[in-house]
């Protein structure tokens, strides 16, 4: 079972993130250091990763993945925290010389509680903490040092629980960069109170700029400090290799690829150079988009921000609808970059990059969103011979594919191509936050 998970891991990866995840597990498993960040912008794959990580390890380490950003309701994140890890060792391993262990560690956890409300280290407004100073006791007996020695407690089970495993615990944490600000620096609070034991790791998947701006939000720091700050939890930073925007969009467009089958499944799939198979055609698609974003200029943010609206703009088509491919990517891009170019190109004007698009990318699509569908198809019907890639074969080709489905209608044909823009251009009601 095992083998096949391993064999599972990364066999859709298409950037060679395999060889990055196993030179990564063999630090993993051979480090001294306790907490490590892996660090990509949002939508870069860190989830995918870590997914996959935790395949290729599932042998040699105890692996717990805790999603932050599903638990940030709770107050204090070492709650979960700890569910999550002893609920992984309960279920995982039948060993009855750690069940006492388990329980020791259930109970220290609860007597910690119930004596600190834990605001991991921040004060902001009224401290509500019962570890007070009892003038009728010695100070051996106070809450603080009681609560000091419950901690030490709770660390040496772990460390005693660990060793008789003898495998490396490594807990991942993902999505703590969506956690609430005042979350996130408790997690990390918490990791640094109560863990900080050797061979139990922690891997925190974020977005540095997203973790600096909480600090920035519950500390009030200038910019720049935010890294001394998280220089106390983190011992190593590593960067997951940045995408090229090609290998951006294989990524996004892979998410993509259940909602295309859809339509190429029903018949409802038309792309005027299309491939013997959608798998193949996803590929030529990334090649037409990587053209088209350069030709716009586009960011990876902006990049980001077209695969959200073409994942919208496909849950606008109806099982009654068609997707154009081409003209459907084109028009998403063109509304992303500027709706005067949209609006141009469904007139049939031009513009400095929409004649590029005319001329070089997609000269085939050219006018199939005016009146001039049927002028097309007339002068289509009438050749005795069309070239391939031809606005003319493209008239007969789209005749071929709507008559059966639509109608045989050119007029009924041709309205529709008219109002397809429409569909696309809704989504302009939508805003993109970043």
């Amino acid at each position: 079972m095992t083998n096949n998970i391993i064999k599972e891991a990364f066999q859709d990866d298409q950037l060679g993130r395999k060889l990055i995840a196993e030179n990564f597990r063999n630090i993993l498993l051979n480090t001294d250091s306790n907490v490590f960040s892996l660090i990509a912008p949002w939508g870069c794959g860190k989830t995918y990763f870590i997914n996959n990580l935790i395949k290729i390890m599932e042998e040699g380490s105890i692996n717990i993945l805790y999603n932050a950003w599903e638990s940030d309701f709770y107050n204090s994140p070492l709650i979960p925290l700890l569910v999550e890890l002893l609920n992984k060792l309960e279920n995982s391993y039948e060993m009855t010389e750690l069940e006492e262990d388990i329980k020791f560690v259930k109970g220290i956890v609860k007597s910690i509680c119930s004596k600190t409300s834990f605001q991991a280290g921040l004060n902001f407004g009224v401290i509500n903490c019962s570890a007070n100073i009892d003038p009728s006791k010695k100070m051996l007996d106070s809450e603080y040092l009681e609560l000091k020695n419950l901690i030490k407690e709770f660390r040496n089970k772990l460390k005693s629980i660990q060793e008789k495993l003898d495998k490396k615990i490594i807990i991942f944490i993902d999505e703590l960069d969506r956690c609430n600000p005042m979350y996130t620096i408790k997690t990390l609070e918490a990791i640094k109170h109560f863990f900080g034991i050797p061979n139990i790791i922690f891997v925190l998947a974020v977005d540095k700029t997203q973790i600096e701006n909480s600090v920035r939000t519950i500390f009030g720091v200038n910019i720049g400090e935010e890294n001394g700050y998280l220089r106390k939890f983190i011992d190593v930073e590593f960067s997951l290799p940045k995408y090229t925007s090609k290998e951006f969009i294989a990524i996004h467009i892979v998410k993509l690829k259940e909602k295309l089958d859809c339509f190429y499944n029903s018949g409802r799939y038309y792309n005027h150079v299309a491939q013997k198979s959608l798998a193949e055609d996803v590929v030529k698609l990334c090649e037409l988009i990587f053209v088209l974003v350069n030709l716009f200029n586009f960011s990876l943010r902006d990049i980001e921000k077209l695969f959200i609206r073409l994942s919208l703009s496909l849950e606008v088509l109806t099982d009654k609808d068609f997707l154009f491919i081409e003209p459907f990517i084109l028009f998403n891009i063109l509304a992303l970059y500027n709706m005067d170019e949209f609006e141009k190109y469904t007139l049939g004007q031009t513009s400095e990059k929409l004649k590029i698009v005319h001329e070089q990318i997609l000269p085939h699509w050219q006018g199939f969103f005016m009146n001039s569908y049927e002028a097309s198809l007339h002068n289509a019907s009438i050749k005795t011979h069309i070239p391939q890639k031809t606005q003319e074969s493209n008239a007969l080709g789209l005749k071929q594919f709507l008559g059966p489905r639509l109608s045989c209608v050119v007029s009924e044909q041709t309205k529709y191509l008219q109002d397809y823009p429409l569909k696309i251009k809704f989504i302009n009601n939508f805003n993109f936050l970043d």
